[in-house]
C-alpha cells in the first residue's frame, strides 16, 4: 500500500559507525549495513513472508557503545 515499506531507524545520523543486523526467526542472517540504512523486508531480492524478524542494533559511537535488541512484525 505504499505506507511503512521500508523500517528505518530514526535518529541515527549521530552514530556514522552504527551495525544493524535483522535475522529471521531461525536465526538466519537477514540483513546488515553500517550507517545509516533500511530494510525492505526482503532476502536476496525476494520478500520474505509475513512473520517476526529480530534486529540487533550496537551504535558503536565514540562515546556511546550501547545495544539495543528487539523485534518486528513484518505483514504482507
Amino acid at each position: 500500500d505504499g505506507n511503512r515499506d521500508t523500517w528505518v531507524i530514526g535518529n541515527s545520523e549521530g552514530f556514522p559507525n552504527m551495525l544493524v543486523t535483522i535475522f529471521d526467526r531461525y536465526g538466519r542472517q537477514i540483513k546488515q549495513y553500517i550507517g545509516i540504512g533500511e530494510w525492505d523486508g526482503t532476502y536476496k531480492k525476494e520478500d520474505l513472508p509475513t512473520g517476526d524478524y529480530w534486529y540487533i542494533i550496537k551504535l558503536n559511537g565514540p562515546n556511546d557503545d550501547r545495544e539495543f535488541v528487539g523485534h518486528m512484525t513484518v505483514y504482507r
